[in-house]
């Protein structure tokens, strides 16, 4: 499943778009996508009107995004929902590798990456699961 993502590049407020051959996504729009696409989960909010720099807007986005989703424990297709203090900054997806757990993200700094759960969760100060 990771080899589907490996072209992906990091772009603001991207959905999956198709732009010369490479699918361009933020954090929120590659969660939706493997969510739907890898673990037929239903089509999250589609919130493209959301640049990941305003981080006001972004913390109420995902009040929206989570709206219908119960919170749980981390699983294979649960978004991560990523805390610093008050505020919701980013978000990823559950992914186990190899049966190691981990995170699905997108950055700007290293497109999509996966990261083992402790090193993920480490990174913020709170993580919150949803399903």
């Amino acid at each position: 499943m990771l080899d589907h993502y490996r072209n992906v590049r990091y772009h603001d407020s991207g959905r999956g778009e198709l732009v010369g051959g490479v699918r361009l996504f933020d954090c929120y729009g590659l969660v939706r996508a493997v969510r739907a696409d890898h673990y037929g989960l239903p089509p999250m909010p589609m919130l493209a009107d959301v640049s990941p720099s305003d981080t006001r807007r972004v913390h109420r986005a995902s009040k929206e995004a989570v709206r219908g989703l119960n919170r749980c424990d981390a699983h294979a297709g649960a978004m991560a929902l990523c805390w610093q203090g008050q505020i919701a900054t980013h978000c990823g997806v559950v992914v186990p590798l190899n049966g190691r757990a981990g995170v699905l993200e997108c950055t700007s700094d290293e497109n999509v990456i996966w990261q083992p759960m402790r090193r993920f969760i480490s990174r913020f100060q709170r993580v919150e699961f949803y399903t």
